[in-house]
């Protein structure tokens, strides 16, 4: 039977996804087979998967009228497909080293096999969005395999029982925004589930973020607006993801306002300046685009 089912969604590219997969043709263990799923993609995705072998079982899966529908109903492609003890969700856009699906296997056996594996998501170039994003979540945590609570889970670089995810009927696909269906289901794995996360930090993909940092602001004004209240509404104890204590408290509001974004873009974007005072800054500002994204 087979170990893993890799998941693999993409959108338009092509190039990136060609580098994912060649990684990981490079796996020591190999007991897996890969399933691309494909969100709409216009750019001879499709053609390449169908010419090309690979020295491990790949197919793809994609929506029947063949738009983009985003990541969450994307991923869910998979569901009836699964066959494997545990499923692995990658990112198209990483490459991994030699030993990532070991890596993960390992945090199964060594836990007794009902655990998330929660894989480390490392960018070796990029502007201050980059430098941010690795600095949050997980990423607090020191310790490998320490255990850390289900709202950090990104599934960029995650596996898990192939049974939880069938069981929790995969993401919720009412988040259309960008971000948010996976700190969604961390929240559906902690309240129905009480399944463990652990920080697999050895699990290691690789990637370059080149997101300018006022799109990634306005991507998390736009979920905030949307997913975050969504997120709320069906999880109303879930009152501490995204910051959401402070951006409903008189506190969050006066700092709104006393926030000079303009000034702190500036800041942020200004390589000669220390690079911990620019991620604090970073930070304010996406402080700023959440509370804006839902409280207008």
């Amino acid at each position: 039977m087979l170990l893993f089912d890799i998941v693999i969604p993409t959108y338009n590219n092509l190039e990136e996804l060609k580098q994912c997969l060649e990684s990981l043709e490079r796996q020591t263990l190999r007991n897996f087979k890969v399933w691309v799923a494909v969100d709409g993609s216009t750019d001879a995705t499709l053609e390449y998967l169908s010419l090309n072998s690979f020295n491990f079982p790949l197919s793809w899966v994609e929506h029947s009228d063949k738009k983009n529908h985003g990541r969450a109903a994307t991923r869910n492609l998979v569901l009836p497909h699964l066959t494997a003890n545990y499923v692995l969700f990658l990112d198209s856009d990483l490459t991994v080293q030699s030993d990532f699906v070991s890596v993960h296997y390992a945090a199964f056996k060594v836990s007794g096999g009902y655990i998330i594996s929660l894989g480390k998501i490392q960018y070796e170039r990029g502007d201050i969005w980059g430098e941010y994003d690795m600095t949050r979540g997980m990423n607090r945590f020191q310790n490998n395999l320490a255990e850390i609570p289900a709202k950090y889970i990104l599934t960029g670089n995650v596996s898990m029982p192939a049974s939880l995810f069938v069981k929790l009927n995969g993401f919720d696909e009412g988040i259309t925004t960008y971000g948010g269906e996976d700190t969604e289901l961390g929240c559906r794995m902690q309240k129905e589930a009480g399944v463990k996360v652990l920080f697999n930090k050895q699990a290691v993909a690789t990637g370059v973020m080149d997101k300018p940092l006022s799109f990634a602001l306005q991507q998390r004004e736009a979920f905030a607006n949307q997913g975050l209240k969504y997120l709320l509404k069906k999880h109303p104890w879930a009152d501490d993801v995204f910051q959401l204590n402070f951006l409903t408290s008189w506190k969050g509001k006066i700092l709104y306002h006393l926030i000079p974004r303009r000034l702190l873009m500036q800041a942020a974007e200004n390589r000669r300046l220390p690079l911990s005072l620019r991620i604090k800054t970073v930070h304010l500002l996406v402080f700023y685009h959440l509370y804006k994204g839902y409280h207008h």
